[in-house]
């Protein structure tokens, strides 16, 4: 994890308001780190995804049919890239965007601009970006950044990802509820 993060008003050891929540949050705005650990592209990883995704182009499961396609090894699904920023942004919203705790926070929107397959053998390295904040109509809407390359810096994908969540107590208990039996805590 990353450590590089100077949290605005130092760690949390006590529940926060709503207002504290948002304060906190909006001073977070512009934090960034290079998420410390590396994801190494296994064949077995691709494997599962395009299984997963079923996508059943030989590029994304025989290694010889992917190199005579001109790829050096088996190629990922385009999807690959969420669950790579998925785990990088655990540091965000440990470190930096705090308070939501185990309140429903969803995606909302996502823009990805991809430069170059990922394929197996490669080790990714994440940069984490946090660059927006703002509130609207009682929701927090918190815009991310990832920025995935190579293991020589040549870049893959960059993804915009809007995440929607309320900081505010008295939420409605019916709806947390409904939003925990599908919502995923901790995977990875």
């Amino acid at each position: 994890m990353s450590n590089d993060i100077d949290v605005p008003g130092g760690p949390v050891t006590e529940q926060l308001s709503p207002e504290e929540v948002a304060e906190r949050t909006r001073a977070a705005v512009g934090y960034n780190y290079e998420f410390a650990e590396k994801y190494y592209v296994s064949r077995e990883k691709v494997r599962e995804f395009a299984n997963a995704s079923q996508l059943t182009d030989p590029v994304h499961h025989d290694v010889e049919a992917a190199q005579a396609a001109g790829y050096a090894d088996i190629v990922a699904p385009p999807i690959m890239f969420s669950l790579i920023g998925i785990i990088a942004h655990r540091p965000l919203f440990e470190n930096a965007i705090v308070g939501y705790g185990r309140r429903p926070v969803v995606q909302s929107e996502q823009k990805v601009q991809f430069h170059a397959p990922i394929v197996a053998g490669m080790t990714l390295t994440t940069h984490v970006h946090f660059d927006q904040f703002k509130q609207a109509a009682g929701v927090d809407l918190i815009v991310t950044r990832n920025e995935i390359s190579d293991q020589d810096g040549n870049p893959l994908v960059t993804s915009w990802t809007t995440l929607a969540g309320r900081s505010g107590e008295g939420e409605d208990a019916a709806f947390i509820n409904a939003m925990e039996k599908v919502m995923m805590y901790g995977a990875s």
